[in-house]
């Protein structure tokens, strides 16, 4: 018998078979990546939200008065909930601020900030 040069079939079904377990695996992975980078983009979008929201708390004196609101906002064509809860704190000059956000279609929040403000009473 001659050498023969090249891949018999089982070479070359085992090199395929590798190459497609790898290549699942890579396309995996880029699907987390995207899945990731869009809820990290969720995440910071709410984070704008939270902290306007915070803006507008402490620089309108109506709206610091002690009790809960919601409302909703609209960041680059995504629907967000918040809630703001104000609360006395410890101190009673003091109160606390605190404000969720949420996707309007997700149970959980996205983020949440806590701050404390003095009253307008004691200012």
């Amino acid at each position: 018998m001659q050498d023969q040069a090249g891949f018999s079939l089982m070479e070359a079904l085992v090199a395929i078979a590798v190459f497609a377990t790898a290549a699942t695996g890579l396309i995996s992975l880029n699907t987390n990546s995207l899945r990731i980078s869009g809820e990290l983009s969720d995440r910071v979008l709410a984070r704008q939200v939270a902290e306007n929201i915070a803006v507008e708390t402490i620089t309108d004196p109506q709206l610091l008065i002690i009790g809960s609101a919601t409302g909703e906002d609209v960041q680059r064509n995504r629907d967000f909930v918040w809630e703001r809860n104000i609360t006395p704190a410890p101190r009673p000059d003091l109160v606390e601020i605190t404000i969720r956000v949420r996707r309007q279609d997700q149970e959980t929040y996205l983020s949440e900030v806590t701050l404390l403000e003095r009253t307008r009473a004691e200012q």
